[in-house]
């Protein structure tokens, strides 16, 4: 069963982190969205790296399988952000589809962050980082 791996996970996973890659390989393969993908980068960019850290670091992106949003991906993701509000719950935007990924494709994920605790329809395996 793979395992959808949330950005600051990602990042851990990178960085080689023992925790982190005992889970991954528990459900291997590890894949992302391209919410994930774009929030990854983001980070890059938004710290200036050098143009050659960049590169690495979309060549790290491209070892993993990339899910991309469908149909029954925005249904999920739009029944999640209405339940969530309802509940007085926001989540940044990336969150939901993240979400929405991991229920269409029945997959736990793991993160960094701890507010996909209010999903009950997510298995998370919540990690820090050090």
């Amino acid at each position: 069963m793979a395992i959808l791996v949330d950005t600051g996970a990602l990042e851990l996973l990178r960085r080689r982190t023992k925790n982190v890659e005992q889970i991954v390989l528990r459900f291997f393969p590890p894949v992302i969205c391209s919410h994930i993908a774009a929030e990854f980068l983001y980070g890059q960019v938004s710290v200036s790296v050098s143009p050659s850290a960049l590169l690495q670091a979309q060549e790290f992106l491209e070892s993993f399988d990339l899910l991309t949003p469908g149909l029954s991906t925005a249904a999920i993701y739009a029944r999640l952000r209405a339940t969530l509000k309802a509940t007085g719950s926001i989540l940044p935007d990336p969150d939901y589809w993240i979400a929405a990924h991991a229920i269409e494709g029945g997959m736990p994920i793991i993160s960094t962050d701890k507010h996909f605790k209010l999903i009950p329809e997510i298995s998370l395996h919540l990690v820090q980082i050090p």
